[in-house]
């Protein structure tokens, strides 16, 4: 699906598995990151999102990071977050084990 506007949420498998987000993740968006990490998960395994483009995301998005993370049974690896995505999450649940920045190293959950 192609981004439009300037805030438009675009999302993409990417060569390596990793999911690229573009725009604003929010109640309207969710469902579309839901369906393409529906097609990537592996239980076990981390999914990992590459930030870098996304300019917004709300509590629908810490909702579908903590549901990801209950599936995978691992933290959801969050790449080149932005300095204002990383304070809505920072805000939203500072101390969450649903996801990590990169850098971190990987949490397996039992």
């Amino acid at each position: 699906m192609p981004a439009r506007g300037p805030t438009a949420f675009y999302v993409e498998i990417r060569p390596d598995g990793s999911l690229l987000l573009r725009g604003e993740l929010d109640m309207a968006t969710v469902q579309d990151l839901q369906d393409k990490i529906d097609e990537i998960l592996v239980s076990g395994q981390p999914v990992i999102l590459d930030l870098a483009q996304l300019t917004f995301l709300d509590s629908n998005a810490i909702h579908c990071f903590i549901r990801t993370c209950e599936a995978s049974r691992h933290s959801v690896v969050l790449l080149n977050t932005t300095s204002t995505v990383r304070r809505i999450l920072d805000f939203g649940m500072p101390e969450s084990e649903a996801w990590m920045f990169d850098g971190q190293g990987p949490r397996a959950r039992d």
